[in-house]
């Protein structure tokens, strides 16, 4: 939560993942002893609307969220955004574990300026107290946030004017960590858990132990590229390439000469990221990994990773964790609700 952005207890929040091919929406309360879906969107964006999550068309953009607002209750207008990539940048700092919190906010701007490569009037910064540092029991580890202030805004100008409220502004990394957890058995807790969210053109890799992201990594590559190779090797439009993707309706070769070469290039790229957390001083093993986002929704993909990797692979279901309120809903998050996690991550920080 960013500086002048209020946290809201437990009332409903719409959270919304702004993608680079379409935008998704969930909207989340508490309910007795579970969560509630109070509303679910998608809606798809023409090429070229966000590009490396900067807002290239802010007008087309709120137009397209003005849309989205009619599914759901006229009444749900607070929302949740993210910041990710290059937009965000994340450190743990040691401080005193005495400060209170006027002095612990002082020196965190303080810190921030000697620390972080943007200058302060061009940043938001969030700081959240995770607890007493290991090493000294005086001091507490933080952890602080700076994102710059262009991103942010873009996002909120766009959910202003589509005539709902910004109200959270989290980090990407963190909302995929939160929506994880509600997914998560109890012995997942004290076990290193990889989430693998990968998106049209962006893969994040983060890994939790504990509650907490101890690692994370992105790239670009997603489910846009495998779109692109379809496109070129069978001179399809792309639209009626990514149709043909979701739908599994392929040329009978298409499975050998781009399924199977997208998967591993993907499967690669993931064992080269999780090579460099491997080889990183920690003391954690991964024993399980999430699969998160719409390019996870080919099946080859979890079947291959399962059959490479010497763990336990999953792909998201966020079905089994929320109360809908009908059967459509129900079908809806069983089948694609992997790529609803960003969104469900972003709605669950507004009632948690």
């Amino acid at each position: 939560m960013f500086f002048g952005l209020k946290k809201l207890g437990s009332r409903s929040v719409i959270g919304i993942d702004f993608g680079s091919s379409s935008i998704k929406a969930i909207a989340i309360s508490k309910g007795q002893g579970t969560y509630r879906v109070d509303g679910i969107a998608e809606a798809p964006l023409t090429k070229g609307l966000i590009v490396d999550n900067r807002f290239e068309e802010v007008d087309k953009i709120t137009a397209i969220l003005k849309q989205i607002r009619h599914s759901f209750p006229s009444g749900l207008k607070n929302v949740a955004i993210a910041v990710t990539g290059s937009d965000v940048i994340t450190k743990v700092m040691k401080m005193n574990a005495s400060l209170d919190e006027l002095d612990l906010e002082s020196r965190v701007e303080i810190e921030v300026e000697n620390s972080i490569p943007f200058p302060l009037d061009e940043i938001f910064i969030d700081f959240e107290v995770m607890g007493p540092s290991e090493s000294d029991k005086s001091l507490n580890d933080i952890l602080v946030s700076a994102a710059r202030k262009e991103r942010v805004l873009s996002q909120a100008q766009c959910v202003d004017n589509s005539g709902l409220k910004t109200t959270i502004v989290d980090i990407a990394s963190h909302a995929l960590a939160r929506s994880a957890e509600v997914i998560m058995t109890s012995d997942d807790y004290n076990r290193g858990v990889a989430v693998v969210d990968i998106g049209a053109t962006q893969m994040m890799l983060n890994i939790l132990y504990q509650g907490n992201v101890i690692f994370t990594r992105s790239k670009s590559h997603g489910g846009a590229l495998c779109t692109q190779m379809l496109s070129e090797r069978y001179g399809m439009p792309i639209q009626e390439a990514e149709q043909a993707k979701l739908n599994e309706d392929l040329p009978i070769d298409a499975e050998l000469d781009v399924i199977t070469p997208f998967v591993n290039m993907t499967v690669n790229h993931l064992r080269f990221d999780l090579r460099m957390f491997t080889n990183a001083p920690n003391n954690v093993d991964v024993q399980k990994l999430i699969l998160m986002g719409g390019g996870v929704l080919m099946k080859s993909l979890a079947k291959q990773l399962q059959d490479e990797l010497e763990f336990e692979v999953e792909i998201a279901d966020p079905s089994l964790a929320l109360e809908c309120k009908s059967k459509e809903e129900n079908k809806l998050l069983k089948e694609s609700g992997a790529k609803y996690m960003m969104a469900l991550g972003l709605a669950l920080r507004g009632v948690s």
